[in-house]
This record gives structure tokens, sequence and C-alpha cells, in this order.
């Protein structure tokens, strides 16, 4: 089997491994429902598509900002390589989760680009922030 060949078994063997459903884009301006006052940020979408959501070791850290404690976890967004170009910055929510209820809905920021020659995915490095 040539590299090529086995670099394309594994994107297929991957993908097939990607069965959540994400869109990344553009976090767009605050807007705040008249009736509830809940605010919300919505998502401008650049990509709709497959994804993995991954972590490793955690990597957790607590800033602090403007008096308030944040929790930082990173983790691995996994998409298909050539699907999308992203860039550092953009934002990531997962729209639909196959296999864990709590997954879907939540956003991650995308903090590093893991490109290399022989990629079976993009392994998008990201943070999930959450505050109190």
């Amino acid at each position: 089997m040539t590299a090529v060949a086995a670099l394309e078994a594994g994107r297929r063997i991957a993908e097939s491994l990607m069965l959540d459903t994400c869109t990344i884009g553009i976090l767009g301006d605050p807007v705040t429902d008249p009736v509830t006052d809940v605010v919300t940020t919505p998502l401008d979408p650049l990509f709709t598509g497959r994804a993995k959501v991954q972590t490793w070791e955690a990597q957790e850290s607590n800033p602090e900002a403007g008096g308030a404690t944040m929790t930082v976890q990173r983790y691995a967004v996994h998409i298909p390589v050539g699907s999308y170009a992203p860039k550092v910055g953009h934002v990531v929510e997962i729209t639909a989760a196959a296999l864990d209820p709590h997954l879907a809905g939540r956003r991650y920021r995308i903090v590093a680009l893991l490109h290399k020659t022989m990629a079976t995915a993009y392994r998008l490095g990201v943070e999930e922030v959450s505050g109190g």
C-alpha cells in the first residue's frame, strides 16, 4: 500500500469516528431578548459539518478577571481534512452529539492549529471557558 493510499484509508476511518456535528464561526454582538432579558451571543457560521471532541490529561487553569474566577479547559476538536480553513479565534459550537447529550450546545474557542503533513483529521486545539 502506498503512503497516499494509507493516508486516504486513515482519513476515512477518522471521519467515520466523527459522530457529532459542529458549526464554526465568528461570534457576533450580544443580543438581549426584550421579553426574558436573556443575553445570547450569536455565531456567524463559516463551516458546518462533522466533528469529534477529544480531551486528554486535564490542563485546566483558573484565571481571575474583573473579580470573577473562570475555569479554562483544553480540548481538541477534530474535523475532516480540507473541509474548512480554521483560524485561531474562531468558535466551534457542537450542534448535535451522538453519544453525549451534554455535549451539544458547548462552545470552544480555537487557540491552536495543529497541522501536519499526513494528518487524518484537522485537530484543532480549543478551550472551553466557563465562568462563575
